[in-house]
């Protein structure tokens, strides 16, 4: 990822009074249609079957900005607001390092692991989360991995990453990490991993 690019992650709660089916439609045509975006694609939680991300990569802000506003994200906000569960909002991200954007194509696994540190200790999460990227990209079965921040909160810490199959990340997760272990004591809540299927839409590598 170029270090001026934005990352924009939705999560994606379609409740279960609302049709599934109407969502995931709703989803596949924004993706088919997003104007401005480097990528688009939707991601699906398997055990949670209507929990979804939507995750479009930005090449400015002024990209990002001129996305709302098309008519294709507007439709969907439009369609989508009477099926959520829960509000829907960006989490707006910008790269730690220009590493590369990670390798998938539809059906792979890909984890998404969220980190909310304590303001006051930000300086050293910074670093413990570093290592742990770090640590994590000698994993066995990684396909490849990027390192994100929250814009306005920059105290959100993000790991989105690929996998050769969810059983490589489980042996993995299930593993002694360091950098985990001395993260805990930082955080406002716990880590959490979210696992996830890249379910359609564009996965561009750099």
């Amino acid at each position: 990822m170029n270090l001026q690019e934005w990352c924009a992650v939705a999560h994606v709660d379609i409740s279960p009074r609302t049709s599934l089916e109407l969502g995931q439609r709703l989803m596949e045509e924004l993706v088919a249609s997003a104007q401005g975006a480097i990528c688009m694609s939707v991601l699906q939680q398997p055990d949670r079957a209507n929990h979804f991300e939507v995750i479009g990569r930005f090449v400015t802000e002024d990209a990002y900005l001129a996305h709302l506003a098309a008519v294709p994200n507007l439709t969907f906000r439009e369609g989508i607001a009477p099926t959520l569960g829960s509000p829907y909002e960006d989490r707006l991200h910008g790269p730690r390092t220009s590493a590369p954007w990670p390798q998938a194509t539809a059906g792979d696994f890909v984890a998404l692991t969220q980190i909310e540190v304590r303001p006051a200790e930000l300086g050293l999460a910074e670093t413990l989360f570093d290592e742990l990227a770090a640590a994590q990209r000698n994993a066995e079965g990684l396909r490849g991995q990027v390192a994100l921040q929250r814009r306005t909160r920059s105290n959100n810490l993000e790991l989105i990453s690929t996998w050769t199959s969810p059983e490589a990340f489980e042996a993995h997760f299930a593993s002694a990490s360091p950098e985990r272990a001395a993260l805990t004591p930082l955080l406002v809540a716990p880590i959490d991993d979210r696992r996830h299927h890249l379910l359609y839409g564009q996965w561009a590598t750099d």
